[in-house]
This record gives C-alpha cells, sequence and structure tokens, in this order.
C-alpha cells in the first residue's frame, strides 16, 4: 500500500509531467519577437536562429508561467465586469490582437500580440497585462520604472512596439498585484526614442541573421552576460575583471595608525581590570571547588 508520502510525490511526479508535455519547442524564427528586446545584439540573435540550443524549461518555471497567464485572464474577466458600473462605463475588446511592425527595407522586424483595447469614451485603448512576481512589481509606480529592471523591459517593450505599429498615442499596462492592480498609463511620444531604437536594433539583428555573421561580443556588462541563458556553452565572451585600486592617503594612515594604538591602550586596560577581577575571584571562598585564574591578553 502507497504511504502518504510516496501517493504526494507521484502526483507531484504526474503534475510536472503534465506541464513538460505541453511546453511548445523553440523553434528559429526570422523576426524579433516584441517581449524580446535584449541589452546585447549577439543574445538576439542566438534566439532567433538556434533556440533549441536552450535546455527546456524545468516544470516549476512552466507553472510559473501557468499561473501568469491565468491571472491574466481572471484580471482581464474582472476588468469586463467593472466596466459594467463604471463611471464612464468601460468595456474589454479586441484581445490577443497580433502585429508585425516592418523596418525600412519592408521586412517584418517586430511581431507580437496586444492582450486587449479597453473602449472607454469612444477611444480604442491598448492594454497589457502582467503578472509578475510581487517583488518585482511592488517597485514600479510608473511605466518608466519598468526599464530599469532587466527582467521587466521586455514588457515595457511589447506595449510600445503595438502603440508604435497601430499609431495609438497611449496605452495602458495593467499590473497584477497582492492588492488592487496598478494601471500605468503609457505615452508613446514620452518613448519614442526607446521605440525607435528597439526597431534599429531588430534590424541590425535580422542583417546579422540573413548574412549568417554574429555582433560583436557585448563590453562593459559582465552582470548580463552571467544573467544570459547563452552564457557558457553557446557564447563565451572574454569577460574582464575590473582591476584593484590602490589608495594612498598618508593622511588617512596616520588617522587609522592613531585609532590603532587607542584600541590598544583600551584593550591593555580592560584586560588589567578583568585580571585583577579574576585573581580576586580566584581567592575568593565563594568562588567554589575551582581556584584557578582565568588571565586575559591583549591583542
Amino acid at each position: 500500500m502507497l504511504t502518504a508520502t510516496d501517493i504526494a510525490d507521484r502526483i507531484t511526479t504526474a503534475w510536472a509531467d503534465h506541464l513538460t508535455r505541453q511546453a511548445r519547442p523553440n523553434t528559429p524564427h526570422d523576426h524579433v519577437y516584441a517581449s524580446a528586446w535584449r541589452v546585447c545584439d549577439r543574445r538576439m540573435v542566438y534566439e532567433l536562429t538556434a533556440p533549441e540550443r536552450l535546455p527546456p524549461w524545468p516544470a516549476d518555471l512552466l507553472a510559473r508561467f501557468r499561473r501568469g497567464d491565468d491571472r491574466e485572464r481572471d484580471l482581464l474577466a474582472d476588468a469586463a465586469r467593472i466596466g459594467r458600473d463604471a463611471d464612464p462605463p468601460f468595456s474589454i475588446i479586441g484581445q490577443q490582437e497580433r502585429f508585425v511592425l516592418k523596418d525600412h527595407k519592408s521586412r517584418p522586424a517586430i511581431t507580437g500580440k496586444v492582450d486587449a483595447r479597453i473602449l472607454i469614451d469612444n477611444q480604442r485603448m491598448p492594454l497589457e497585462v502582467k503578472a509578475w512576481a510581487p517583488m518585482l512589481v511592488d517597485r514600479i509606480e510608473r511605466f518608466e520604472d519598468l526599464f530599469d529592471n532587466p527582467w521587466t523591459r521586455g514588457g515595457g517593450y511589447q506595449l510600445l512596439a503595438y502603440l508604435y505599429g497601430a499609431g495609438e498615442p497611449c496605452g495602458f499596462m495593467l499590473l497584477d498585484r497582492s492588492g488592487l492592480p496598478r494601471l500605468l498609463p503609457v505615452n508613446l511620444e514620452a518613448n519614442l526614442d526607446r521605440m525607435e531604437a528597439f526597431l534599429t536594433k531588430a534590424e541590425r539583428v535580422i542583417d546579422h541573421v540573413q548574412a549568417g555573421t554574429l555582433p560583436d561580443y557585448l563590453e562593459g556588462d559582465s552582470a548580463e552576460c552571467r544573467r544570459c541563458s547563452w552564457y557558457g556553452h553557446t557564447c563565451n565572451p572574454p569577460l574582464a575583471a575590473t582591476s584593484a585600486t590602490l589608495l594612498t592617503d598618508p593622511e588617512l594612515e596616520a588617522q587609522l595608525e592613531r585609532r590603532t594604538r587607542r584600541s590598544t591602550r583600551t584593550s591593555r586596560r580592560s584586560c588589567a581590570a578583568w585580571n585583577s577581577a579574576s585573581r580576586a575571584t580566584s581567592r575568593s571562598p565563594a568562588s567554589g571547588a575551582s581556584n584557578r585564574a582565568w588571565t586575559c591578553r591583549p591583542t
């Protein structure tokens, strides 16, 4: 008969196997996904040309992805119900609209989907929903804050790409939180430089893909390299450690020397007091059977 522990282990294994079987394999593609902005052009080329080299997602991470997708659907369903009684009322329309941005050579450069649109006051405003980890969302107060964190930048560029392609002046980013969701207004004009730089980057990456070449290694950002999925097995940049700085300050050295002498004198006085008290205690009948005196020696 199976024990309770055996049953729990087997159900967990079956759950993991179920998620793993449903995972879609990574396949090469000739355009950049709107959520796949990267600091490094070389990484973006690898993601287009050889995504099958990456190890499959572990089941635990697949479960987190699925929970995020479920939560995003729940938020849209809640928003649709809330909109009926709002002032002014609004509705959720156009879910999962696909878009394609072409580069200056008329090639599909950036593709993606927008989660929905908010129809309010005769305006159809794009809406992107994200259910990121609370430790990420709690630090976000404005849309610009998304670009301060490598794990949230992609979501920011995803919405900007849709606004740019659809010619929409503004939209919203809806963030799931432990309390009320946070709705961030997004203005395209204020982020136009970011979006145009993204489109230029995508065009540059596609040029490398079609030419069968690789961009240079990323320089000056070893932290970005180390958290890259390609680092160590496909991409091995020559990371250089920053050289140590030798500090020479005679005044600071004199201050440290004086501090050391004061500390030594204080330590000697404390040890002298301790030794005196220890000898007195060892001679006292009330101290017990042992008459050994413990000695303190200054370091």
